[in-house]
């Protein structure tokens, strides 16, 4: 992650359960298009590392999002990580919460159709 990047995640102080469901949002971000890069997956250790996560942690985190969205689907678990993190997220942490989802869709440079549609969503349910 960027300097700018690891400011925000130090300064937002996330609780465990948001960082929870933030760090969800970025695994299905990464998941939208159907594939996840060598720099995606990057990316996702590097957040975890930034939000306090032990290597340990990132993959227990990814086999949770992955079972939960085995269970559901992809849009139930992006939408209950939405509304989880908009009802507990003050303003200033939302902001950041997008400024690190779109670092995270960036990763890769192009950010493919389905990722910007996601963003899309995540900045229109997240209007500051």
């Amino acid at each position: 992650m960027d300097n700018t990047t690891r400011k925000l995640v130090k300064l937002l102080q996330f609780t465990p359960d948001q960082i929870y469901h933030l760090f969800c949002l970025a695994l299905c971000l990464t998941w939208a298009d159907g594939a996840v890069s060598q720099k995606e997956g990057e990316t996702l250790t590097r957040l975890g590392f930034g939000l306090g996560l032990s290597p340990e942690d990132i993959q227990a985190l990814t086999e949770n999002a992955e079972s939960a969205i085995r269970e559901t689907s992809l849009a139930d678990v992006i939408a209950f990580s939405l509304a989880s993190l908009k009802k507990s997220l003050t303003p200033e942490q939302m902001s950041g919460a997008k400024e690190i989802l779109r670092f995270v869709a960036k990763s890769d440079r192009e950010v493919p159709p389905n990722e910007k549609a996601l963003l899309e969503l995540i900045e229109e349910i997240w209007k500051d």
